[in-house]
């Protein structure tokens, strides 16, 4: 970050740039750049970013984005650990009650996300790790509430025939992974093709990650893309929702 020596020297401030005003530049290392940030924010006139600099903030801001959620409650986590289980909150909530960002908190895909749906939840089984199976597979009350909303009624007649739709998932680290969505049957919908290399990639653990999914509509293209960040918790078994477990105590 340095003195604007031109502006200075300009009597002419009608550009917003004067005696008391900063430009921040790459100039700087980057492990200094808050500091910077800071300094330029306690200043009584204006900062300006060049582009790259302006990009870099950028992710800076979608790398804290969300921070609070993505760790996780550390209550939540010790409960756990103890090994009681809280009660657990509706299907496709969060496990700990936090509320994740609106957007998924991807660098990658700022300025790409068009019409985005409502965030859920799921537990990740062995079954969606099985390399052999290489599927994910997505509750059918979850696609109904969450995914339909989303979906062309093209796409959805797609499904209903049984035909698979051409989707895209991107994880935290930005990498678009192209995946087939379909139904299995009358009621298991699953995203196929690239899911086994997105989890290896990704390095999901069954059991202890539970995904949070954004369901958007690229801006460019139109095409249906799943958003894919997991948060991970403890937990050793598979935990059903309250009311999946309620509805199965009503069956006995």
């Amino acid at each position: 970050m340095k003195n604007n020596s031109e502006a200075n020297n300009n009597n002419d401030n009608s550009n917003g740039v004067g005696n008391n005003n900063l430009v921040v530049t790459l100039e700087e290392p980057k492990e200094n750049y808050l500091d910077l940030v800071m300094l330029a924010l306690s200043t009584e006139g204006y900062f300006f970013l060049n582009e790259e600099t302006s990009s870099f903030l950028k992710s800076m801001k979608t790398q804290f984005l969300g921070r609070k959620w993505i760790n996780g409650c550390v209550s939540f986590k010790n409960a756990i650990k103890n090994g009681s289980v809280p009660e657990m909150p509706e299907l496709g909530k969060p496990i700990d009650g936090f509320t994740p960002p609106k957007l998924p908190p991807v660098h990658a895909l700022e300025g790409l996300i068009g019409e985005c749906g409502v965030p859920f939840e799921q537990q990740l089984t062995e079954t969606d790790m099985n390399k052999h199976r290489a599927r994910l597979l997505i509750a059918q009350e979850l696609v109904e509430k969450f995914v339909m909303p989303l979906m062309s009624e093209e796409e959805k007649q797609s499904l209903k025939c049984g035909q698979e739709i051409q989707v895209t998932a991107c994880g935290s680290n930005g990498i678009e992974y192209q995946m087939k969505f379909k139904c299995w049957g009358s009621n298991k919908h699953v995203l196929t093709l690239g899911w086994n290399e997105f989890r290896i990639d990704n390095e999901f653990k069954a059991l202890q990650d539970w995904v949070t999914m954004w369901v958007f509509r690229h801006k460019r293209t139109g095409k249906l893309c799943f958003g894919m960040i997991a948060r991970r918790f403890p937990t050793n078994q598979l935990i059903r929702s309250q009311k999946k477990k309620k509805g199965k105590e009503m069956n006995k």
